[in-house]
């Protein structure tokens, strides 16, 4: 108690705690998570447990053939496989900790389930800061597609570098997420001998508790922060580039004067005496249903990029005060808020699996393809072939 007074008189107040209105506030905050902690549980585990299994659907329908062809499909690959590793690490978490063993009356745990909690804590952040750093580069990705569709970054050869490349930088990041954490005998915490605990009825001898230090990992906030930001950048790019898009497409076709050229081109122009530099009305009409999926794949984008906005932006903001005002933004915002920043982390790794199936006729149709394997299935896979082909021969 008197290090954390003596903390509070060394960091810069964020609040002031003499006024009413804000001693109100937390009041309030307090009493919150006081009922949201009954229901916390429970909720991560349905989520965790249908996040798994959804993910796992999802990783599968984007490894078909049909889906694989884009990089950005196989990005989401990589996304998934972290969520799911991310909600098998929490499944276990919630039941071990706060199902099975109230940290209320708990008060220690054996060696090897606190490696186990350092690991899930380290794991998860790093994972999540993945999935994280892999949508900024689909949204780079994407942004430089829509001006270029030979870029390098497109092509599936770059794959292993962008991986390689995000699993050091998060590998770099994590590291004070590590060193943050210490396992330490309870005896010591309690500073009481293993004679004083046995008079006092405790049984102590092999339980140990996680101490943290909170001043090695305020240095990382700023990482933390930075996909947040560079997603906001994106996003406000990409929704401009397709309003620019638009317009420009407006303005080159001009809605009456293409349905005149259609009409006059289906009636009166046959394949010997078509030019080349007059695209006949099959790829006029190729072209446009393209350009409908351009924008389509730009829009399911943007759509992921905003729930991810909306769930990760109140941590980025966090981690920054944290850097600056610890003390007041742990005590007061973190233990009241932090079970709903964890749920809305993990709601988070079902959002490409929803915008997917809402959006995408072609995902849905594997979908559907995988789950129910109707006697036409090789005619929905050979159909689908054709449109891509005929997609990459309009490309190049």
């Amino acid at each position: 108690e008197c290090s954390e007074q003596t903390m509070c008189t060394q960091d810069l107040p964020l609040f002031d705690l003499e006024n009413n209105s804000t001693i109100f506030f937390f009041d309030q905050l307090i009493a919150f998570n006081q009922v949201y902690s009954l229901f916390h549980r429970y909720l991560c585990l349905f989520v965790c447990f249908f996040g798994v299994l959804l993910n796992s659907l999802h990783f599968y329908v984007l490894t078909r053939k049909t889906m694989r062809v884009y990089i950005i499909n196989a990005l989401l690959c990589a996304m998934s496989i972290c969520d799911i590793i991310t909600m098998t690490s929490y499944f276990i978490y919630i039941l071990r900790f706060r199902i099975f063993d109230s940290p209320a009356t708990t008060i220690g745990y054996s060696y090897p389930w606190l490696i186990f909690l350092i690991t899930h804590v380290t794991s998860s952040i790093a994972l999540h800061t993945t999935s994280l750093y892999l949508s900024v580069i689909m949204a780079y990705i994407r942004w430089t597609a829509l001006d270029r569709l030979d870029a390098k970054w497109i092509n599936h050869g770059a794959l292993k570098q962008i991986l390689i490349f995000t699993a050091l930088i998060v590998s770099i990041i994590s590291i004070p997420t590590v060193m943050v954490h210490k396992i330490v005998p309870v005896m010591e915490v309690l500073g009481v001998n293993e004679t004083e605990a046995i008079g006092g009825g405790l049984k102590l001898e092999g339980l140990y508790t996680v101490q943290l230090d909170e001043t090695k990992i305020n240095g990382c906030a700023l990482f933390r922060a930075l996909p947040c930001l560079l997603i906001l950048w994106f996003t406000i790019a990409l929704i401009y580039k397709l309003i620019q898009m638009s317009e420009k497409r407006k303005i080159l076709r001009g809605e009456k004067r293409e349905k005149e050229e259609f009409q006059l081109l289906a009636t009166s122009s046959t394949p010997t005496n078509t030019t080349r530099d007059e695209p006949s009305p099959r790829i006029r009409k190729v072209s446009q249903c393209r350009n409908v999926s351009i924008d389509r794949t730009t829009l399911m984008l943007i759509i992921m990029l905003v729930v991810f906005l909306c769930t990760e932006m109140p941590q980025g903001l966090l981690a920054i005060l944290s850097a600056i005002y610890p003390t007041h933004v742990h005590t007061m915002i973190y233990v009241n808020v932090g079970e709903v920043l964890d749920l809305m982390s993990l709601i988070n790794c079902l959002t490409s699996f929803i915008v997917y199936c809402v959006m995408s006729t072609t995902y849905r149709a594997t979908v559907k393809s995988v789950l129910c394997r109707p006697s036409n299935r090789g005619t929905v896979f050979k159909n689908t072939h054709l449109l891509l082909n005929s997609y990459r021969i309009q490309v190049s």
